[in-house]
C-alpha cells in the first residue's frame, strides 16, 4: 500500500520543495498533509509488524527448545507423547493400523563409563539418524530417556514394523562408528491389535517384548504378537 500511494504520487505531486510546501494555506495543500498522515501510519504500521515477527520468532525458538531433544535433534519425551496422542486419536477414527517400536541402546553404560559420554553421544546421534532413515517423515519418532528411544508407525500393520525393527537392527549393528566395537540396539514392537489405540497400554506392551530382547542376548527384535490376548500370556516373535 505504501509503494502504491507513492506510485500516485509520482502522476500527481509537483515536486514542489519542503518549505514551499509548509508556506501554503491547509486548504491549499491536501495531498501534503495526506502524504505526512500516510507516512505516520507506515512508521507505525511497520514498527508493529516487525515487533510482532521478532515475538513470533522468538516464541517459536522457545517452542522448540522445549520439544526438541538438543544432542540428538529428534522430539523429546513430552513432543512424542503429545504426538502420538494426537496421532492415535485419528487412527482410532479412521480405524487406521499403528504399530509402536521401543529402542535401548545394548550395554550403553558401559559405553559411557568405559570411553565416555562423548562416544556415548556419539552413539546416540547415529542411532537417532539410522532410525531416520527408516521411517516416514509423518511417523512419530522421539527420544523418551536416557539411551531409549520410541517410534510410532501410522498406518503400518505387524510385518510393516518387523521390517522396519529388522532394517534398523541390521543398520545400527553394521554401523561404522568411531569406537572400538560395533553396537547393538534392541528392539520390542506392539500394534494395535493387540495394544488398541491407548499409548500408555501400546508403550507397555512394546516395553515388555523390548525386557524379553534384552533377557534373551540383545540385539534384536521381539514382537507382542497379535496371537495373544490380555487374558493370555503373550506370545513373542523373535528376530535376530
Amino acid at each position: 500500500m505504501h509503494a502504491g500511494f507513492y506510485i500516485v504520487r509520482a502522476f500527481v505531486d509537483d515536486g514542489e520543495s519542503l518549505a514551499n510546501a509548509l508556506s501554503k494555506r491547509e486548504a491549499e495543500n491536501h495531498f501534503f498533509s495526506f502524504m505526512l498522515f500516510e507516512s505516520m501510519i507506515y512508521a507505525i504500521g511497520i514498527a508493529y509488524i516487525t515487533l510482532a515477527m521478532v515475538r513470533e520468532q522468538a516464541e517459536l525458538k522457545f517452542k522448540a527448545a522445549a520439544y526438541t531433544d538438543m544432542l540428538t535433534g529428534v522430539g523429546n519425551r513430552r513432543a512424542f507423547m503429545l504426538e502420538s496422542e494426537a496421532a492415535l486419536a485419528e487412527a482410532r477414527v479412521r480405524q487406521n493400523p499403528m504399530a509402536l517400536l521401543i529402542f535401548d541402546l545394548d550395554n550403553f553404560k558401559r559405553l559411557n563409563d568405559t570411553l565416555g559420554h562423548q562416544a556415548g553421544d556419539q552413539a546416540l546421534v547415529s542411532f537417532s539418524q539410522v532410525v531416520k532413515a527408516n521411517v516416514r517423515l509423518s511417523d512419530v519418532f522421539g527420544r523418551i530417556g536416557g539411551e531409549e528411544f520410541a517410534c510410532l508407525l501410522l498406518n503400518a500393520n505387524e510385518q510393516d514394523a518387523e521390517l522396519v525393527a529388522k532394517n534398523i537392527c541390521l543398520q545400527f549393528h553394521h554401523l561404522a562408528l568411531p569406537l572400538p566395537k560395533s553396537q547393538s540396539v534392541s528392539i520390542g514392537v506392539a500394534t494395535h491389535e493387540v495394544g488398541g489405540y491407548t499409548l500408555s497400554r501400546l508403550l507397555s506392551l512394546a516395553d515388555e517384548a523390548l525386557y524379553d530382547a534384552k533377557k534373551d542376548g540383545r540385539n534384536r527384535v521381539r514382537i507382542y504378537s497379535s496371537a495373544s490376548s490380555s487374558a493370555a500370556p503373550a506370545t513373542i516373535i523373535d528376530y535376530e
